[in-house]
């Protein structure tokens, strides 16, 4: 018995170093997994607004402007969601941004863009997806063509033609959100190669 005692110390006295190196990269290696995946998390949170002033604010190769809110809007034109009912305590806003860009190439760079309504406590809505009641304006950064005949759109197919260099045009979105936040809600626009900067419009 005292000879398997004495092996047994042998052995965590032989890997002792071994062991004091598990005890020291074991918690790094966890703090080293947590901070990285907090890192991640971080850098991709918007949370450093540029402001659009008033007289327009050059960002991400265009020109933007006052962004306008219309809340609980009207449908504009005849779609397909006749019966478009919102959930219970939920209110229908619509956005019109507005920009310009001196180079139809800096289009290319505006896709890929997140529209969203941010409350004063952080909380952020996407666009809905289906809203074509309540669109007269192409959505999206980049603005853009239709592939709807022309009378189908009406008076709105003029906003549905390729933006020209050095004129402003307007894009929409559509968004629903909690009525207790509608009158308070910010326009702001994301590109995931920006944040975590995000571009916010006063309202």
């Amino acid at each position: 018995m005292s000879g398997a005692r004495r092996a047994r110390r042998g052995w965590f006295r032989k890997n002792s170093i071994a062991l004091g190196a598990l005890v020291v990269t074991i918690p790094f290696a966890g703090w080293w997994t947590t901070h990285s995946d907090y890192k991640s998390w971080y850098d991709g949170e918007p949370r450093d607004p540029v402001q659009v002033a008033a007289g327009g604010t050059s960002y991400n190769g265009a020109t933007w402007y006052a962004a306008s809110v219309e809340q609980d809007p009207q449908p504009l034109q005849g779609g397909h969601s006749t019966e478009d009912k919102l959930p219970p305590d939920t209110t229908r806003i619509r956005v019109y941004f507005r920009l310009q860009v001196d180079k139809l190439s800096a289009l290319d760079g505006l896709g890929g863009c997140s529209l969203h309504l941010r409350a004063p406590d952080g909380r952020t809505w996407d666009e809905t997806v289906v809203a074509d009641d309540y669109q007269d304006r192409p959505t999206g950064c980049a603005g853009g063509t239709d592939d709807k005949p022309e009378s189908w759109r009406g008076a709105a197919a003029q906003y549905y033609l390729k933006p020209t260099a050095g004129k402003p045009f307007e894009t929409v979105a559509i968004f629903v959100v909690p009525t207790s936040v509608a009158g308070s809600v910010q326009p702001t626009i994301t590109w995931a190669t920006k944040l975590p900067q995000y571009l916010a419009f006063p309202r």
